[in-house]
């Protein structure tokens, strides 16, 4: 089993940024993650791709509010790029920018909107493009804050030379001298030679969690529970349903006495994932239940963990009136991003068709634009990275 853990790309402090404010820093935090900044020059189109772009481009033009239809014109953006279009990406962004020239002045984030879209140009490699946004900037400091972020993305992709360039205009001395230290110890590691051995690969041959057999010789609940949800959906995928079924139940009782309450939900789905490639709805719906129990009560507190697998697992069942509920509960601005991860993974999954009925499912053209973007960014993943895993959060 392979534990993944992920982290923001963007520099902006989140402590200071509301959920408003933080629609695009979720948006384009997964390029790196999914293996898209490694390059552009071998992306080749997608008929079927375009073709979702073009219903998405479509609907935009319906989308009533202007940072929500902003929000559109960015990941559209996105996917253009990754579909081998960059003039209409970049029709795209220039859209994305207008919006934001167009936001009512009570907007406080405009110019961290503007950041961000030069971020994304970064990482797409268009440098030329995201300095020239960054001069649209008006706050002083968050175009210093802007500067330092876009150098830190060139410095991802190897551009140390251009990326020291921009510290000139970072103001903050110290601010300065950390960004100048960053970027040469990034120099450092793409210069220093790579282990033989990779690091994740090693966990697993040390996994406690190696074959079902080595789950009786856990005792932490914790480790147990999720070691023996694993091994149930697996027998499960296998068409062996007698074993999971039985597998599964034991991971039911251990998740009882998992304390922390991330990681029973997380659990819990799990289980429901695998109970249902069993056949056994009723018993998943009941699993599901309760991590949706548990995940709602935990969002109350500001915590979202595990509210998205839920919807994903009610769409990938077919019950989208049920998704949609869950959905209900979920700040409207995150309901943007679940929308399109949600959408993608169901795709990754191998549900295209309930994918676009999902997509269907929904009534206002912005929640249609966000859902078939993700159903085109999964279509396009393969033909971006080699058909290697995705990732399934950001």
């Amino acid at each position: 089993m392979k534990r993944n853990a992920t982290r923001p790309l963007h520099a902006a402090p989140r402590s200071r940024l509301p959920r408003t404010a933080l629609i695009l820093a979720t948006v384009l935090s997964a390029l790196c993650s999914s293996l898209f900044c490694s390059g552009q020059d071998n992306v080749q189109s997608n008929s079927e791709a375009r073709t979702i772009l073009k219903e998405v481009a479509r609907l935009s033009t319906q989308v009533e509010n202007l940072r929500d239809r902003m929000v559109v014109r960015v990941q559209l953006g996105l996917a253009n790029w990754k579909s081998g279009d960059p003039v209409s990406a970049k029709i795209d962004f220039d859209e994305a920018l207008k919006l934001i020239d167009d936001l009512p002045p009570q907007e406080r984030f405009s110019d961290f909107y503007r950041q961000s879209i030069a971020e994304a140009q970064a990482e797409l490699g268009d440098t030329e493009g995201a300095h020239l946004i960054l001069g649209r900037i008006k706050d002083d400091s968050q175009r210093s804050e802007a500067f330092r972020a876009v150098g830190l993305v060139q410095a991802r992709r190897g551009d140390f030379e251009g990326a020291i360039l921009n510290a000139p205009f970072i103001q903050d001395p110290d601010n300065k001298d950390e960004f100048l230290q960053t970027v040469a110890k990034m120099r450092s590691e793409a210069n220093a030679p790579s282990d033989s051995q990779d690091s994740e690969e090693a966990f697993d041959a040390e996994d406690s969690c190696a074959d079902l057999a080595a789950a009786d010789t856990i005792s932490v609940p914790d480790d147990k529970a999720v070691c023996l949800a694993y091994w149930g959906g697996k027998l499960a995928s296998e068409g062996l349903f007698s074993a999971a079924l039985e597998t599964l139940k034991r991971a039911h009782q251990e998740a009882s006495l998992v304390k922390d309450p991330y990681l029973r939900a997380h659990t819990l789905e799990e289980i429901a994932r695998g109970q249902g490639r069993a056949g056994r709805t009723d018993e998943a719906t009941q699993s599901l239940a309760e991590a949706e129990s548990i995940a709602s009560a935990r969002y109350r507190h500001g915590w979202s963990g595990t509210l998205e697998p839920v919807v994903e697992l009610k769409v990938e069942w077919g019950d989208f009136d049920g998704a949609g509920a869950t959905l209900a509960k979920v700040e409207d601005n995150e309901k943007i991003n679940t929308l399109v991860r949600v959408a993608s993974v169901v795709v990754k999954n191998g549900d295209r068709n309930r994918a676009f009925a999902w997509a269907g499912h929904q009534t206002s053209p912005r929640d249609r634009a966000f859902t078939l973007i993700g159903i085109a960014n999964a279509i396009l993943l393969p033909i971006l990275v080699g058909h290697s895993e995705p990732i399934a959060k950001s």
